[in-house]
């Protein structure tokens, strides 16, 4: 080869892996091994350019070869196309649903469940015919209070606040009329003021009581239901994963240092079945609010709200002879453990995010988005609530209703 044909190779790239080795030898025997360069010469770089990579961009590691832009290798004076086929040849192997797999979640994908103030909110501005998250997350949180035994306090407070004031010869306060008023007086202005006709007295205790029945029969099962078949379908696509013969198999195939896997292997089930469980969660959301359901939910949120508002009071442990708040809800029967709050926002959040599975694109979000749900539905305590067989859920707080 004259040195004219030399001159008109590429600066950046020889071609060929033999170029660079018979450079290699021109300079005499090496004494230690030089990871980087000979990755790089493996690869069809030049002796002018592996200096450069080493030296001007500070490459000194394997590691350090993975962390090379486009932008680095452009600013040393290589073309761009040979910087690109460098960089996907540095890049490392990796099969799409694997990576999917190992990649980290985060619940920030999964809706968030809004604060009191804002549900509220969205109470007075929802429509009326529409089923919109507010009345979701209203069904929810009156359901579970409902099971605590929530709506009885007003009821319990005044008996046990007349009975006190009789045992000590006491008249009773102010605070037992105002509890009667908030019994027997529901207006619930604050947010049906924009539907003509609507007051309190259509929102009866068996209205209240025909709404709580839907919502075990339809909504509850449909969610537990919905859990076990993401369960089924994680624990299925684990298996292959956990399975030491296909792990091996896929470290070897992504490696390149054996063939193709079969297929379907380390794939994840076909998610179908999830997308089908999920419209059958809102088949019974509107069962649930079928008719004037929107409205008596709203009304039972809001007289839950009220009721929270009043226990807030810190005169009302002594108005019937309690030392505490504590001994003043197991007095009324409906104290909660600790779990509870928590219990209510993952069991909220959960539902939501199954109402926008259908949403969610088909491919590598979509596996993230079942994973981060699976997630989040191994931290509800399904046995508690009644299992995970379509059982209806049971009391909270060892209520048994």
């Amino acid at each position: 080869m004259n040195g004219d044909d030399k001159d008109k190779k590429d600066p950046a790239v020889d071609g060929t892996a033999e170029a660079s080795a018979s450079a290699a030898a021109d300079t005499g025997p090496a004494t230690t091994v030089d990871p980087v360069g000979a990755k790089l010469a493996e690869l069809g770089v030049n002796d002018e350019m592996i200096t450069k990579i080493k030296s001007e961009i500070g490459a000194e590691t394997l590691a350090d070869l993975s962390g090379l832009t486009e932008g680095d290798l452009v600013g040393i004076g290589m073309k761009k196309i040979p910087a690109r086929n460098l960089l996907k040849a540095l890049a490392p192997a990796e099969p799409a649903a694997a990576a999917s797999a190992m990649s980290p979640m985060s619940f920030d994908i999964l809706p968030s469940v809004p604060s009191d103030a804002s549900w509220l909110e969205a109470l007075r501005a929802g429509g009326v015919l529409k089923v919109e998250q507010s009345t979701v997350i209203s069904a929810i949180r009156a359901a579970l209070a409902h099971r605590a035994g929530l709506f009885s306090i007003p009821e319990g407070l005044v008996k046990l606040m007349e009975k006190f004031a009789d045992e000590n010869d006491e008249q009773v306060d102010q605070e037992f009329f105002k509890l009667r008023k908030q019994m027997t007086r529901r207006s619930y202005a604050e947010i049906f003021e924009a539907i003509p006709g609507f007051d309190g007295s259509y929102v009866t205790e068996g209205r209240k009581e025909k709404l709580f029945a839907r919502i075990d029969e339809h909504l509850w099962p449909a969610i537990i239901s919905f859990y076990d078949q993401l369960k089924s379908w994680q624990e299925a696509w684990m298996q292959g994963a956990a399975n030491p013969a296909m792990m091996m198999s896929a470290i070897m195939a992504a490696s390149g240092s054996a063939g193709v896997m079969p297929p379907g292997m380390m794939q994840p089930p076909d998610t179908g079945v999830l997308r089908d469980h999920a419209d059958a969660v809102a088949d019974a959301v509107n069962r649930v609010f079928a008719g004037t359901g929107v409205q008596i939910t709203a009304a039972v949120a809001y007289d839950a709200t009220k009721i929270k508002e009043t226990l807030e009071n810190p005169r009302l442990p002594s108005l019937i002879g309690a030392a505490n708040r504590d001994q003043m809800l197991r007095q009324l029967n409906v104290a909660v453990s600790a779990t509870y709050p928590r219990l209510e926002t993952n069991l909220t959040r959960f539902v939501l995010a199954v109402m926008q599975v259908k949403d969610q694109p088909a491919g590598n979000e979509e596996l993230q988005y079942f994973g981060t749900l699976f997630m989040l539905g191994s931290q509800i305590p399904w046995d508690s609530l009644g299992g995970t067989r379509g059982g209806r859920l049971s009391g909270i707080g060892g209520r048994k209703l």
